[in-house]
C-alpha cells in the first residue's frame, strides 16, 4: 500500500509538457568582490516611481498663493517672505532681514510631519481622478506610508478644501445675483419655460440619503420618531435613536458648481438657511414638491410633481412626472448619482465626518469648473483683480472652453495654468 501511494504522488502529470532537463555543465561561480554588503540606505519615503520635486513645487505654490508669509520686521514693511532654503523646504526666509519662519505654520499643514510633496500629490491626483475619489487605503499603498498617516494626510487636504470652498460659494452667489437681477419667470406656471432658461444657469435643489440605517441595523424595529428620508438615517428608539446615516442637501447648477451639505432633517428651519446662504432670492430655483415653503422666499421657484398620476388607467404614473413645462431637478439628481458612485469607495463614513468629505468632493468639482486661479484672483487685495474675477462669465454654456487659465490633462480634469507652465 505504501508503494502505491508513493507511485501516485511521484508520477508526472500527463497534462504537463516534457520534463525540463537541467544542464550538466558546472554552474559559474559569481564574483563577490563587487558586491556591496552594506549599501547606502535610501531616504525615508523614497519612491522612484513619483516625481517628488514636481509635487514639492505644487505644494510650495499652493502655500505661497493661499497662505503667504509676511515679515514682521518694521523695516521690511510687511514684505512677503520668498527666499527658500534648499535643504529645508518647510522653511521660508526674508531676503532683506533674514527673518526665518515655517511656511507650514497656521495653515492646513500645521505640524505636518510627512514630506510636503505628499500634499501636492493628493491635490494633483484628486483633480485628475475626479469624479473618482482618492481613499486613504489608496494613498497608503501608493505613498508607502501607514494607513493612519494616510488618513491624516487626507484630513489635511479636507481642511484645505473646506477653507477654500467659501470662495467658490461667494463667487457663485455674486454671479447668480448679477445674472438674474430683476429677472422674473412668467406668472403662469403652465407656460413652458424651456426657451427662457435655455442659456441661463439652471439651479436645482434636492436632498438624498448617502448612507442609511437599514432594518437590520435597527433589528427589524420601526422608527416612529422620524418619517420620510429622515427616518432612514436614525436607529430606532429602543436602540438609542442615534444618527448613523448621512442626509445630504444638494445645490447644483447645470454645467456649473455644486455644493453639498450634511443635514440632520428636511425641515424648513434646517434647509432654508442653507439655500438662502448659497443662492440669492432672485435666482430661478427648481425643486420637487418637497419644498412648498420656498414660495414665499424665492419668487422664481418652480416645482415638479414626481408622484403625478396618469390619466390613462393603463399606467400608474404620468409621463411628465420628471419634467413638465421645462421644470425638472435632474441637475441635482445627476450629481446624486455621481456622489453615490464616488462615495461607494469609502464604504461608510461617520456622520460627524461627513461634512469634511462632502466639502472635499465639492471643492474638487468646483475646481474642475472654475479652476484654482479664480481663487487667487478673488482673494487678492488689488481691486482690479476683484473686478476681473466678477467680470468673468462664470456660467457660460461651456465654462471650461472659454477659460484660458485651465488646461486639459489627458481628458481627466483641469489644472490651473500657473501650475502647468511653471512645473511642467
Amino acid at each position: 500500500m505504501e508503494l502505491g501511494y508513493f507511485y501516485l504522488f511521484n508520477t508526472r502529470n500527463p497534462n504537463r509538457g516534457p520534463p525540463f532537463l537541467q544542464s550538466r555543465t558546472a554552474p559559474s561561480i559569481r564574483n563577490t568582490e563587487n558586491i556591496n554588503l552594506f549599501p547606502t540606505p535610501l531616504p525615508k519615503h523614497y519612491n522612484p516611481a513619483l516625481n517628488t520635486d514636481y509635487f514639492t513645487e505644487i505644494t510650495k505654490k499652493i502655500l505661497n498663493d493661499f497662505y503667504p508669509k509676511h515679515c514682521p520686521t518694521p523695516e521690511c514693511n510687511n514684505r512677503i517672505l520668498d527666499k527658500e532654503i534648499s535643504t529645508r523646504p518647510d522653511l521660508i526666509r526674508c531676503p532683506q532681514c533674514r527673518y526665518l519662519t515655517s511656511r507650514l505654520s497656521y495653515t492646513p499643514l500645521h505640524h505636518f510631519k510627512l514630506p510636503i510633496w505628499m500634499f501636492g500629490y493628493i491635490l494633483y491626483e484628486s483633480l485628475i481622478q475626479y469624479p473618482k475619489v482618492v481613499t486613504a487605503t489608496e494613498l497608503s499603498k501608493r505613498l508607502r506610508i501607514g494607513y493612519n498617516a494616510a488618513s491624516l494626510l487626507k484630513r489635511r487636504f479636507q481642511l484645505f478644501a473646506s477653507n477654500q470652498l467659501p470662495k467658490y460659494k461667494k463667487l457663485t452667489y455674486e454671479a447668480l445675483n448679477d445674472q438674474f437681477k430683476d429677472f422674473l419667470l412668467p406668472p403662469n406656471e403652465n407656460r413652458d419655460i424651456t426657451k427662457i432658461m435655455a442659456k441661463k444657469p439652471y439651479t436645482c435643489v434636492d436632498t438624498v440619503v448617502l448612507y442609511s440605517a437599514g432594518e437590520r441595523a435597527s433589528q427589524g424595529r420601526k422608527r416612529y420618531r422620524h418619517s420620510g428620508q429622515t427616518a432612514s438615517i436614525y436607529l430606532s428608539e429602543k436602540l438609542g435613536g442615534r444618527q448613523v446615516g448621512t442626509l445630504v442637501q444638494t445645490i447644483a447648477i447645470k454645467q456649473g458648481p455644486v455644493f453639498f451639505s450634511s443635514v440632520s432633517n428636511q425641515k424648513a428651519d434646517t434647509l432654508g438657511p442653507l439655500i438662502k446662504e448659497h443662492l440669492p432670492t432672485c435666482t430661478p430655483l427648481f425643486t420637487d414638491q418637497g419644498y412648498p415653503w420656498l414660495w414665499g422666499i424665492y419668487k422664481n421657484h418652480r416645482s415638479v410633481n414626481h408622484s403625478a398620476r396618469s390619466k390613462d388607467n393603463r399606467f400608474r404614473f404620468a409621463r411628465n412626472r420628471w419634467s413638465k413645462n421645462g421644470v425638472h431637478n435632474q441637475v441635482a439628481e445627476g450629481n446624486h448619482r455621481v456622489l453615490k458612485t464616488a462615495f461607494a469607495a469609502y464604504g461608510y463614513i461617520k456622520p460627524k465626518y461627513s461634512q469634511m468629505y462632502l466639502n472635499e468632493f465639492s471643492f474638487i468639482k468646483n475646481a474642475n469648473v472654475f479652476g484654482l486661479d479664480v481663487l487667487v484672483e478673488c482673494d487678492g487685495d488689488d481691486a482690479n483683480e476683484g473686478m476681473r474675477c466678477r467680470d468673468r462669465d462664470a456660467f457660460a454654456v461651456n465654462p471650461r472652453a472659454g477659460m484660458k487659465e485651465a488646461v486639459r490633462i489627458e481628458r481627466k480634469g483641469f489644472l490651473p495654468q500657473h501650475i502647468i507652465q511653471k512645473f511642467a
